[in-house]
């Protein structure tokens, strides 16, 4: 449990380390022609899991795509995972991606049963994202065609 503890903070660490270099700019413009990419600045908030809105503890999401990282906590933990993501069209309708979430690591404080069971549900979904469409203020990651977890810009 402390190889795993330590493991977690380590890679906590270098996420916040990642995550606070460089100057902050905004989403992209989404005219036809100018893809929306992801910044390591912005916090989504997760509103929708499998099409349901959700409540309770704010879930959260940041992407580094420059150091193939992302992070957040979810309803209990702090949470961190290696992605990657390559460009596949640009639509009126935002920036679709391809998408890989490999090595999860979460930490593991107890919470109420209900939050645990929520962070679970999300955890589970999280790495099978294997498409996302990015707009200038929604992130969606899909599962073959079908959406699984809905992000709003916070």
């Amino acid at each position: 449990m402390k190889k795993r503890l330590l493991t977690f903070a380590i890679g906590f660490c270098v996420a916040l380390v990642l995550a606070s270099c460089g100057a902050s700019k905004p989403v992209a413009d989404t005219a036809l022609g100018e893809a929306v990419s992801f910044d390591r600045h912005q916090v989504w908030q997760l509103v929708a899991l499998k099409g349901k809105p959700v409540s309770g503890p704010a879930t959260t999401l940041i992407l580094n795509s420059e150091a193939g990282a992302l992070n957040g906590r979810s309803a209990c933990n702090r949470y961190f995972a290696d992605f990657t993501q390559k460009l596949v069209e640009q639509t009126a309708q935002g920036t679709r991606y391809a998408l890989k979430i490999s090595y999860l690591g979460v930490g593991e404080t107890r919470c109420p049963d209900a939050d645990m069971e929520a962070e679970a549900r999300y955890l589970a979904l999280l790495p099978k994202a294997d498409a996302c469409l990015l707009t200038e203020y929604t992130l969606t990651l899909y599962k073959g065609n079908k959406e699984i977890l809905k992000f709003e810009l916070q």
